[in-house]
């Protein structure tokens, strides 16, 4: 059933399966060819919007990894980026020499995966790849493209599958297109 919130289905549920699966075929693929087998990947996913398609994409993974997450403020309860972001939660794990799969829910602005990359780099990762379900070029304020991105789409407020509105509605089994009119006056 659909949300009222929602203005128009992106993608289903069984559309982002299937696409997760074709670009963890590229990922396994591109790190076989690196020979990172002895140096397994580590693969950090940016909380807390990662979560359902970073689920999805670790099924169909075949490339030996280990997982870490990371807590980023960048929205501050807005719908707009920050042009700061700062690391609220950091992974724990030692990046020296390693191959990173950065996985975001959504790449908007890019500010937040342009600061993390650089400073997986500082600390000394030997490899930054970017994955993200959801790619929305219109709005880029950092010179980032994403190594694998499920859809592209246009500049839209878009929720569900780990996509929200001020921390609601990322349970929805959907990306879809967020009424905003309606916003201002939904009970919640």
């Amino acid at each position: 059933m659909q949300h009222p919130l929602v203005k128009k289905i992106l993608h289903t549920r069984e559309e982002i399966s299937l696409r997760s699966q074709a670009m963890a075929l590229d990922v396994d693929a591109y790190y076989k060819q690196q020979k990172v087998q002895d140096n397994t990947v580590l693969v950090v996913g940016i909380l807390k919007g990662c979560v359902p398609f970073m689920s999805e994409l670790l099924n169909h993974l075949k490339s030996e990894c280990e997982i870490d997450y990371m807590v980023m403020s960048s929205y501050k309860g807005g719908v707009k980026a920050n042009a700061n972001p700062e690391i609220v939660l950091d992974i724990s794990t030692n990046l020296k020499g390693r191959h990173v799969l950065l996985v975001e829910d959504i790449i908007d602005s890019g500010l937040t995966l342009d600061f993390v990359k650089k400073d997986f780099y500082h600390r000394g990762a030997a490899d930054v790849k970017i994955i993200t379900m959801i790619d929305k070029p219109a709005n880029r304020q950092a010179k980032i493209t994403a190594d694998w991105f499920g859809f592209e789409v246009e500049d839209e407020f878009l929720i569900g599958f780990g996509l929200d509105y001020e921390e609601r509605l990322r349970n929805l089994p959907y990306v879809a297109i967020c009424d905003t009119s309606k916003l201002k006056t939904w009970k919640w």
